[in-house]
């Protein structure tokens, strides 16, 4: 198994960067999940602000990669203040590390100083624990839980940013 270290959180600006953000999601999506590679490319991405957490790995070997990327957020602008957080994902051999909790934070942090108000998101049911420590909620009128992609999703929301 690989180590990780050094995690720094970088806010993508340009299409090439964002080659990275598309490396995690195809890992995680793709290979792990087992979602198709046409649902995970959409229109959205043109429109929207990607992060990507960066660690050094080292190999078993004990050879060290500088700013492999192994987690990936997206905000996708919505009208009147609202920001959907998406495409969230890390490496499976980089989960346990707080990746996660560093890019929800970012996304935040940056949706409190660019005039959002409100974040939804579209957790997957079983992963829905994650968000609840994060702040997000389940809302009463919206506890409904619906199918994406061939799996049980329900909404989450964070208001009042």
């Amino acid at each position: 198994m690989s180590k990780y270290t050094n995690v720094s959180i970088k806010h993508l600006q340009t299409v090439e960067e964002r080659k990275d953000a598309l490396k995690v999601r195809v890992a995680v999506f793709v290979d792990e999940q087992k979602y198709s590679l046409e649902s995970e490319l959409d229109s959205h991405d043109d429109v929207s602000q990607h992060w990507v957490a960066y660690c050094d790995k080292e190999n078993q070997d004990g050879t060290v990669e500088k700013g492999v990327p192994v987690g990936t957020i997206r905000l996708i602008p919505k009208p009147d203040g609202l920001a959907k957080l998406g495409r969230f994902a890390v490496l499976s051999d980089a989960r346990g590390l707080y990746i996660g909790q560093q890019l929800v934070k970012s996304f935040i942090q940056y949706c409190k100083e660019n005039s959002f108000n409100t974040i939804v998101l579209h957790s997957q049911y079983p992963r829905r624990g994650f968000y609840a420590k994060m702040g997000f909620m389940i809302e009463e009128n919206d506890d409904a839980i619906f199918d994406e992609d061939g799996t049980p999703h329900i909404r989450m929301w964070m208001r009042s940013l």
